[in-house]
């Protein structure tokens, strides 16, 4: 006589598995939308950024993409806005896979490696002098994204719908 599965773990089970599809999707959208970026932006990139091996397109859309998860992430945490009321799998769709993988740090890393000499037969520090260009404005970087991803969570706190902000400080539910 075959088990059955408890009806709580099934439904266990098929959220799992619902959640990691969107995931998966919005993980495909975010490394697409990444990429377009990246090469619609590659002539400025090739034109303008010739002192780093990084490009415009990896740096704006690691920026951009840590002010859009504060905001969406704050936005999702607060009663009363449109993204709460997004499903759990939605919402991991878009912070962990679509963000997620529209801000990679391989493409710093590949940038931070690329250059005329390969990494293999040649001084990991020098590397045409990118290597430490490289992380030091990937440091430089980190710090920016983390003000973004704070900018994105205060502009996000300010759309708080006005029926859920109460003046005389009493709690008051949202829906």
């Amino acid at each position: 006589m075959p088990l059955k599965p408890k009806s709580a773990d099934f439904n266990t089970w098929r959220s799992a598995f619902f959640c990691g599809i969107c995931i998966f999707i919005g993980g495909i959208a975010g490394t697409l939308t990444r990429w377009g970026i990246d090469r619609v932006t590659l002539t400025f990139s090739n034109n303008y950024f010739t002192w780093s091996s990084l490009t415009f397109g990896v740096i704006s859309v690691n920026l951009l993409g840590a002010f859009l998860l504060g905001y969406f992430k704050t936005s999702a945490d607060r009663a009363g806005t449109h993204v709460n009321r997004l499903t759990l799998p939605i919402k991991l769709g878009i912070t962990t896979g679509f963000l997620g993988a529209f801000t990679t740090f391989s493409a710093l890393g590949i940038a931070a490696v690329s250059g005329e000499l390969s990494f293999a037969n040649s001084d990991l520090w020098a590397l045409g002098g990118r290597f430490c260009f490289t992380s030091i404005l990937g440091l430089i970087l980190l710090v920016v994204g983390v003000l973004c991803v704070d900018l994105g969570s205060r502009l996000a706190g300010k759309d708080l719908p006005a029926e859920c902000s109460n003046p005389d400080g009493k709690k008051r539910r949202c829906e």
